[in-house]
């Protein structure tokens, strides 16, 4: 009957006496005998909020313990931090608005004010958990789960184990996949009489059904990159099969060496965003102190990532809650990780809240010790302080303490009062050295099949799929039958946990105490046993990978060592390992792929060079790769200098040779180009590049045209293949030049590429033919403006393509082809994807000379193209990443960071200042032409004035853009001469805007001709491709006719210019449109146009992402022509 607290005080400071009875000199009225008030105080209290701890015979079993299953005790001031930022997330508009900077009790919160910038401000919110094992981070964070979900969170969790990840970031994936395999079907009501096929169809399915998600991922990212995210989550590979079965086109070339670093971290971030952007999520990172450095490198990305636009609305907030949880100690990549949270500690666009975790408070584990026996606190307070005393108050180690308690008969129970003890004699038993040995306790209890088949599941880790266990169930030689048996008895007892197709530990500790309880001597036997019985399965064709990165991490754990004797095995272990870096290598996880090359050389033997020549040619080949991949350029010397020495031919050298050539040339190009044309010299080769001039190369450009006229490219499609192994290293060497030359010397390129044609029709064909056609097709555009001819080659090379290696053909040939020849004929939208494939195998294929011409290209094209700001932001900044990693100081320096410059100017959003493009703009204050041509970088010099010319525009720095023109004039000769290259289209229409706007500012004759040329050539292009230039045109031509004075013309063609701009999906040039139509207007007195085109041009800006620039557009109109009205 008591309903308030002040009931509750008036009932028991009424009688006093009668609740306390005669003193508690005895027990006999079911432990109602107190000795204070205080007591009595408690155990109403306590009836109040758990009355189940007076029914003291409800539980009489160690099977029915159950700690802290209604809430948690002790934790209540670090759960509201848990819930406070889960508030902000859903409940702010993404300002930071908490005003403690620091709180009390071992956790801290940083929320810098973010500064004016509105993007910056949207604060991201991370949480840290940590303290010593046992502390009982995890339950910590999983107690909000409930509440949340109940809010319409998503709750995901990824949980790392001591033992090296079967596969590279499939910790993190199989997180991520938690969604996919929870709602594995979209569980939604259905209509009376619908169908199955009714079911999944979009418009009756609720928005967060992950069929939903999928088909916005598919916008965002592609089919190819949605297969690509898929490899690794097996829910969403199922649900991509069933969804997409019907498209071929993608699919069927799809492999895993797509999955470069830079798109994977970009994958798994939009994937993020993308739920988030239906329901709020918490993703848990558990276990950080066994993170490898890949995983803390894909977390560090995924926190600092902008926020995916999603409907044009650049102002939502992000609202994910990252929570990781770490031990204080034995933490694997320390600097790693400690580093990675003093970045975001630092960070001004992130909230980090830190909780510390120690042992419970006595007066906490009393509660939670009374509710677990069902017994009033003050009852079981003496064996709390015993308790307290032997645990320092650990929770794990108090619920093993109490569980060996009651094995040990020291914790018996009474029907009557419940659970009996003896102080003194819990007293006298001697304290465990940690929670392991109790562990290590309960585990010896357990039956020998139990306990076998726990320690069976502990050499893998914390967490195993039962397709792993099912291969390895006869490791033993019996029936097989008694390995799942025992792990389900291990799961009743607690030990374990199994969610879908995987068993999980319940905790690390577990599993490391059952694998210390596999005596020593027994160990390796035992690994190998295991290793025997994954081996067949590595071995089969369309296997899963899992088996072989299992089995590989069980071989380097037995150690050459142990296998030194047996040379059939040695030589198999050693090409698992050969095998498992390969795939790392595909998957661009160069740093596993190291550790595979390095742990495969140490399983050969003695005189390998000679007795197995063939495995330790390729091990030490591919050590070298992978150390150049990795930016390991010492070890690259070492391992390719073992080639060099023990090589039986000079073909057996080449490809060391080439890796060399590469580290070679990134600190000096014209050391690389002396060691190419010395080894083509050794080929038969002797090319003198100081006698070929620019005339000399232009007539060899028209003989080779004049050889593939018309239908005798045909002769490439009948032509046989070159076997002749001489001419082939010629063609490979000839190919890294002409990559080498397009960065300096475009004719040069041009004349090789002859070269290597002529020597493909007289040796026959080879992968470097179609690279040096491609090469030659955009020759033909450049230097000899034959668009036609150049788009047939185009064809002939794509056609030719198919009989190679598509995922080497992509990547050298698609940037030449998709990024300039077919500008001319298809929309630029459908350009980007073909050039983002080509990014990603050049990257993961170590293909890193032609990934400096893919990363412009893709860049240029995804901005020409009106690719969302946001989107683009996320993409630089992954590419900047990956240049970092190989040495590319120039493609960093010199595009990188000037995009970079140009997007958060338009679109506010900001990368955290600790990013690599922040410091970068920050300490370079030189003009980047003037510091690519001082680096004698001459093929950035191009792309640096382009940039600064597009910067200029973009901020309507009249005066600036005009000084860049001018003073670079031979760049800019077709504004004199008309003749501009299809494939210059943006740098010629961002030219003939500025060319207008100074004919009206200066009315200098020279700038009305400079802008008349570009529009002469826009006519041209706009009849060749409608939709890439029609809009460029008619904006072009509003600017010329403005400038004229022609009222009408003009009016027309700004409108015509707008429709057409969104009619094709440009929704930039929209904005652009309209907002230089608002300015017309503005200057011609129409204020109700002006009005109209300020907020067209407001929205189209806000809709590609400009959030900055849509304000400003209105401030500078607004105030200039309307007054504020």
């Amino acid at each position: 009957s008591m309903k308030t607290s002040k009931d509750f005080n008036e009932v028991v400071y009424a009688s006093p006496n009668s609740i306390m009875g005669g003193g508690g000199e005895s027990d006999d009225r079911g432990g109602f005998c107190f000795d204070s008030l205080s007591d009595v105080r408690s155990d109403i209290q306590q009836m109040v909020d758990f009355p189940d701890a007076f029914l003291f015979g409800s539980i009489n079993s160690r099977w029915e313990l159950v700690f802290g299953n209604n809430h948690m005790f002790g934790r209540k001031t670090e759960l509201q931090l848990l819930m406070d930022a889960a508030d902000r997330i859903q409940n702010s508009d993404g300002v930071g608005n908490s005003n403690n900077n620091k709180t009390t009790t071992g956790a801290t919160a940083n929320d810098g004010d973010g500064g004016n910038n509105p993007v910056a401000r949207r604060k991201k919110e991370v949480i840290t958990v940590n303290g010593h094992a046992g502390s009982g981070k995890s339950r910590l964070v999983r107690e909000i789960r409930k509440p949340l979900q109940a809010r319409g969170w998503l709750f995901l969790r990824c949980k790392f184990g001591k033992m090296v990840q079967p596969e590279p970031l499939s910790v993190i994936a199989l997180g991520l996949d938690e969604y996919f395999s929870s709602n594995a079907v979209c569980n939604f009501p259905m209509p009376m009489g619908s169908t199955q096929e009714q079911a999944v169809n979009s418009s009756m399915r609720p928005p967060s059904c992950p069929r939903t998600v999928c088909e916005r991922l598919e916008t965002l990212i592609g089919l190819d990159g949605l297969k690509c995210l898929s490899q690794q989550m097996p829910s969403l590979h199922s649900l991509v099969e069933s969804m997409y079965s019907h498209r071929r086109d993608s699919l069927d070339h799809i492999s895993g060496g797509l999955q470069g670093k830079f798109h994977t971290h970009h994958l798994f971030g939009t994937l993020l965003d993308t739920l988030a952007s239906f329901n709020p999520v918490l993703f848990f990172v558990d276990d950080l102190q066994w993170a490898d450095a890949a995983s803390l490198e894909l977390l560090t990305d995924l926190i600092n990532r902008a926020v995916t636009n999603f409907d044009g609305d650049n102002s939502s907030t992000n609202k994910i809650l990252f929570a990781g949880a770490y031990r204080s100690d034995n933490i694997v990549e320390e600097n790693k990780l400690k580093g990675m949270i003093r970045e975001f500690e630092a960070s001004d666009a992130i909230n980090t809240t830190q909780i510390s975790l120690c042992g419970f408070q006595l007066e906490s584990l009393n509660e939670m010790v009374s509710e677990a026996l069902c017994l009033p606190r003050r009852k079981t307070r003496s064996l709390s302080e015993i308790i307290h005393i032997k645990t320092q108050g650990v929770p794990l180690f108090v619920v093993e303490f109490l569980d060996a308690l009651w094995t040990e008969k020291l914790l018996i129970h009474n029907p009557v009062d419940g659970w009996e003890w003896d102080v003194d004699a819990i007293d006298l038993k001697g304290i465990s050295k940690s929670v392991a040995e109790l562990l290590a306790i309960k585990l010896k209890n357990l039956s020998n099949d139990a306990l076998s088949g726990v320690q069976v599941l502990s050499c893998f880790g914390s967490h195993v799929d039962v397709e792993i266990l099912e291969a390895v169930k006869n490791y033993d030689w019996t029936s097989g039958t008694t390995l799942m048996p025992a792990l389900d008895t291990a799961q009743k007892e607690g030990l374990l946990e199994k969610a879908g197709p995987t068993y999980t530990f319940s905790h690390d500790l577990i599993q490391q105490a059952a694998f210390d309880l596999v005596p020593v001597a027994n160990r390796v036997p035992l690994l190998r046993k295991l290793v025997a019985c994954l081996i067949p399965c590595c071995m089969l064709e369309g296997g899963s990978d899992s088996f072989l990165f299992v089995a590989v991490d069980l071989i380097n754990r037995i150690g050459s060592e142990a296998v030194s004797e047996n040379p059939t095995q040695s030589q198999l272990f050693a090409r698992l390992n050969l095998e498992a870096g390969k795939k790392s290598m595909a998957a661009m996880e160069f740093s596993s792929a190291v550790m595979h090359f390095k742990s495969g050389i140490s399983f050969l033997r003695t005189n390998y060079w000679k007795d197995e020549y063939d495995l330790s040619l390729n091990l030490f080949e591919n050590s070298a790769l992978a150390n150049y991949s990795e930016g390991n350029h010492e070890q690259v010397v070492i391992q390719v200098n073992h080639v060099l020495s023990n090589a039986k031919s000079f073909e057996d050298r080449f490809k060391s040779h080439c890796v060399f050539i590469n580290v070679v040339a990134i600190g000096s190009m014209e050391r690389a180009t002396e060691k190419i044309y010395d080894l083509l010299k050794h080929l038969g080769e002797n090319i003198d590049p100081n006698l070929i001039s620019a005339q000399v190369a232009i007539t060899e450009f028209a003989s080779i045209r004049g050889l593939l006229a018309g239908g005798q490219k045909d002769i490439f499609l009948n032509h046989y293949q070159m076997t002749d192994r001489t001419k082939l290293m010629t063609m490979k060497l000839l190919a890294m030049r002409v990559t080498y030359y397009l960065q300096q010397h475009a004719f040069m390129s041009g004349y090789l590429a002859c070269k290597m044609i002529r020597i493909s029709l007289q040796y026959g064909l080879c992968d470097d033919t179609v690279f040096a056609l491609s090469v030659f097709s955009i020759t033909l555009l450049n230097h000899l403006q034959d668009i036609d001819e150049g788009r047939a080659l185009a064809r002939t090379a794509l056609s030719l393509a198919e009989f190679y290696d598509a995922n080497q053909m992509i990547q050298r040939v698609y940037g030449f082809i998709y990024g300039n020849v077919l500008v001319s004929e298809k929309p630029l939208q459908s350009l980007v994807e073909p050039l983002l494939r080509a990014c990603r195998l050049s990257f993961s294929n170590s293909h890193f000379e032609s990934s400096t011409i893919n990363t412009i290209t893709y860049i240029s094209r995804s901005w020409q193209a009106g690719k969302k700001l946001p989107l683009v932001m996320n993409e630089i900044n992954a590419f900047a990443h990956q240049h970092k990693q190989q040495s590319h100081f120039a493609m960093l320096q010199l595009f990188l960071a000037p995009i970079y410059k140009i997007v958060s100017a338009l679109s506010g959003i900001s990368l955290d200042s600790s990013e690599l493009l922040p410091q970068l703009v920050a300490t370079c204050n030189k003009d980047i032409v003037e510091t690519a041509s001082i680096k004698k970088e001459m093929f950035y010099v191009t792309t640096a004035i382009a940039l600064s010319l597009e910067e200029s525009l973009s901020l309507r720095n009249f005066a600036q853009a005009s000084q860049i023109i001018l003073k670079y004039p031979d760049f800019f000769k077709m504004l004199e001469n008309g003749r501009v290259r299809i494939n210059q289209f943006m740098v010629a229409f961002n030219a003939g805007l500025v060319s207008f706007h100074m004919a009206r500012e200066t009315r200098e004759a020279h700038w009305m001709e400079k802008g008349t040329h570009v529009v002469a050539a826009f006519e041209k292009f706009s009849k060749m491709n409608e939709w890439n230039f029609e809009h460029m045109y008619l904006l072009l031509k509003a600017e010329m006719h403005h400038t004229k004075g022609e009222t009408n013309e003009a009016a027309q063609a700004y409108y015509l210019s707008a429709e057409a701009a969104q009619k094709h999906r440009f929704v930039h040039h929209s904005a652009l449109a309209c907002e230089l139509a608002a300015h017309y207007f503005g200057n011609v007195g129409l204020k109700e146009n002006t009005r109209e085109m300020i907020k067209r041009s407001h929205d189209a800006y806000m809709e590609w992402g400009a959030a900055r620039k849509a304000k400003a557009v209105i401030n500078l109109l607004e105030l200039k022509w309307l007054d504020g009205n």
